[in-house]
């Protein structure tokens, strides 16, 4: 789905010798003999760097939006501390060269999500699924008193609605006082509100408390590797978008085409989330779609956004209301 999108804005590139200076806080004050640009992100920069002392190590650039830096820092340790598969913070600064804050971060080895999907037959395909579900399960374990977005100690600094009057009020802001009505088509947005006001209550029907919600927990920032018993989680990268929600949001992002469609993918991942103690009320899956909506309108807001995303959006969105009406 995303293969057709487009950055707005340059990665950013640093030389070994740039790039050592950030190093040199590793143990043994390593230098850095190469630098690669690591495939997947559309915002931000992950670079690899192989060191001449110590094994490679991820260097983790925040364009994006800078102010995100302190939270993804903190990511790490509450990771570690409740059995996360993320990896470790190892150093973190600002980059003088660039300016940009930055986080150096342990390598994982593994392959992405939506990479190694390619490759697998459905019957493969399963096992990773309750591996994925299981992960995701741990994540959502973690819980918070409000829904909202968090500070650098990812604490909820700013609560938001993350239900049915929430997607609402989200959809009119962007489709009604914003530019998304235009780019979408007045058509489909005003459909889109329509559809909304009726079924945007299931959103409601969650009976847990606020969690641990990844946010783009896509194909792009899931690592996976084969163990002996298949393919299986070896790491949850790229955690910028993170807040306290429902499990709802991460289902509907993870199960976009082209992952979503492949047979028993969805039942897999929802019975290792089960198996790991996840509660999924009957309609998860309808849930999903509708809180994947705040993400398409949210495409929609932003400044750049290219033809190929919105030409997505659309899709998803009709997508979604024919889950109602076949």
């Amino acid at each position: 789905m995303r293969e057709s999108w487009s950055r707005p804005y340059p990665a950013a590139v640093l030389s070994p010798d740039q790039a050592s200076a950030l190093a040199r806080s590793l143990p043994g004050r390593p230098a850095v003999l190469r630098v690669t640009e690591l495939s997947g992100g559309l915002a931000n920069t992950n670079l690899r760097l192989d060191l001449d002392s110590h094994p490679p190590v991820v260097l983790r650039l925040f364009q994006r939006d800078p102010a995100q830096a302190a939270k993804e820092r903190a990511i790490p340790a509450l990771a570690a501390e409740r059995g996360l598969p993320v990896p470790g913070l190892l150093g973190s600064g600002n980059e003088p060269v660039t300016g940009l804050p930055f986080a150096l971060l342990e390598w994982t080895d593994g392959q992405r999500l939506d990479e190694a999907a390619r490759e697998l037959d459905d019957s493969a395909l399963l096992p990773l699924g309750r591996s994925i579900g299981g992960a995701l399960a741990a994540i959502h374990a973690v819980r918070f008193d409000r829904s909202g977005f968090f500070d650098g100690s990812l604490a909820v600094a700013e609560p938001v609605d993350a239900g049915g009057a929430g997607l609402i009020g989200f959809l009119r802001h962007v489709l009604v006082d914003g530019p998304g009505g235009e780019r979408l088509g007045r058509y489909l947005a005003g459909r889109l509100i329509a559809f909304a006001d009726r079924e945007a209550g299931l959103l409601d029907l969650w009976p847990g408390p606020p969690c641990l919600t990844h946010s783009d927990f896509g194909g792009t920032n899931i690592l996976v590797r084969p163990e002996a018993s298949g393919w299986a989680v070896a790491a949850v990268l790229d955690w910028e978008f993170a807040f306290a929600g429902s499990p709802f949001f991460d289902f509907g992002n993870l199960l976009r085409p082209p992952l979503g469609p492949r047979p028993g993918f969805a039942d897999a991942v929802a019975a290792g989330y089960r198996a790991a103690g996840g509660d999924l009320p009957a309609a998860w899956r309808r849930m999903a779609a509708l809180a994947d909506l705040f993400s398409w309108a949210e495409f929609l807001t932003r400044q750049t956004v290219s033809d190929a995303v919105v030409a997505t959006a659309r899709q998803r969105i009709t997508d979604t209301m024919a889950l109602w009406h076949p």
